[in-house]
């Protein structure tokens, strides 16, 4: 867990920037360009760091790889430079992160809450992993759920108005039907009822917006996707105030979900063309959902770059970028699927997303196999769904190969 601090050289700088240089500079003790790989799990100890470990501040100093280590401390001061937060801790997984998120959280009672509030508030539009976790983890364990539709503010309402709610848990941008959270006005009503608010960033990155200069209390990211980039690395990160940070830290350090040094490594350097990655990113998406708007085989198309997509308005309010995500839905429905596949010859049916390669996949089938009908209605996800990650290639080859999978598949 590192702090990124107003007095760095680099304040102020863009996030194209920041991804550059933020969280290590050369100087005497390292004259390398890019940060080391530190692989050692246990490091020596001096009166400097016995000072450091009795006045709290033990996550600043190397102890034990457990706890944490010079690799994935540059990786974090990146990262919490990019969030614009005072910290950042990285794990292992998304999910670890998004654990060790809903713990942290779960442990903490504000004052403005009644005594025993202990519910989870959660969008119905939600990964279907983190779905899983709640259910398995929390409700398995005791803990209340309740879910709200994450465009009705009215519905986040009267779930908070229920008293019991100390945690609210939503995607920036949800997976897979791409709403876009009204973040500042979710945290207006979190902040009213004492609730924490945490918010998975994966599919907006602090690229195209800074979850907590929007109102979340936590911000994690599934780091496996656009942040590493390349689909070669599995990670996940949680960033937020200093207060919030160390909680999460000493839940990483008692759950075992460091990073490992080599994944480090490879997230940090993914992170430096993260900037570059998310503009193509965006401009292939926004050139390939026009044409499946536009084709005869698309029942609906999900994407907030589109005018007619619910979530537009709130997406160029509260995004830089629409994301590199697209939803559609075919209008011969489910049986089509098969033959859309089949006839890609570009694209690779793969879950996962942000990747640098373009990557299809099926959220019934997939990331979102245990949602029932009456749920995967709930979260508008139609017949005939398919989700398209959009890679870095050139978006004519892109468009091309889409164009030639779904002739003929008209409903």
């Amino acid at each position: 867990m590192n702090s990124a601090h107003e007095s760095d050289p680099l304040h102020g700088c863009s996030p194209a920037t920041l991804c550059v240089h933020a969280g290590y500079r050369p100087g005497p003790a390292s004259e390398g360009v890019v940060a080391g790989i530190e692989r050692s799990t246990t490091f020596q100890q001096n009166p400097a760091s016995y000072a450091a470990i009795r006045a709290g501040r033990g996550p600043e100093v190397p102890i034990y790889a457990r706890y944490g280590h010079p690799t994935g401390a540059v990786l974090e001061r990146r990262i919490a430079a990019l969030e614009g937060t005072p910290g950042s801790v990285a794990f292992s997984s998304g999910s670890a992160a998004l654990h060790a998120a809903l713990r942290a959280a779960l442990s903490v009672t504000r004052p403005v809450t009644r005594p025993g509030a202990g519910a989870v508030a959660h969008a119905r539009q939600l990964y279907g992993g983190s779905l899983d976790l709640l259910q398995q983890s929390l409700a398995g364990q005791g803990t209340t759920l309740r879910a709200f539709d994450v465009g009705d503010l009215d519905d986040l309402e009267r779930v908070l108005a229920a008293g019991d709610v100390g945690v609210v848990l939503c995607e920036s941008v949800s997976n897979p039907t791409l709403v876009v959270a009204d973040l500042p006005a979710i945290a207006e009503r979190c902040r009213a009822q004492g609730a924490t608010l945490i918010v998975d960033a994966t599919f907006s990155t602090p690229i195209a917006q800074r979850a907590a200069a929007q109102g979340a209390d936590l911000v994690m990211h599934s780091a496996t996707k656009y942040l590493g980039g390349h689909s070669d690395v599995t990670a996940g990160v949680v960033s937020g105030n200093a207060e919030w940070t160390a909680r999460v830290w000493e839940l990483r350090k008692l759950y075992g979900g460091c990073l490992d040094p080599q994944a480090a490594f490879l997230l940090d350097r993914g992170l430096k063309t993260l900037a570059l990655r998310m503009r193509a990113h965006a401009e292939g998406a926004t050139r390939l959902a026009a044409f499946l708007e536009s084709h005869a085989a698309v029942e609906r198309v999900h994407y907030p770059g589109l005018q007619g997509h619910p979530s537009h308005d709130t997406a160029s309010r509260l995004l830089s970028l629409p994301g590199g995500v697209v939803a559609f839905e075919l209008g011969a429905g489910d049986e089509a699927l098969p033959r859309f596949l089949a006839r890609l010859r570009l694209a690779l049916d793969a879950p996962s997303l942000g990747g640098v390669e373009t990557l299809v996949s099926l959220p019934t089938v997939m990331s979102h196999a245990k949602l029932s009908e009456a749920q995967r209605r709930e979260a508008d996800m139609g017949p005939g769904l398919v989700r398209v990650s959009v890679g870095i290639e050139d978006p004519d080859d892109v468009i091309a190969d889409f164009e030639r999978a779904l002739a003929g598949l008209s409903g």
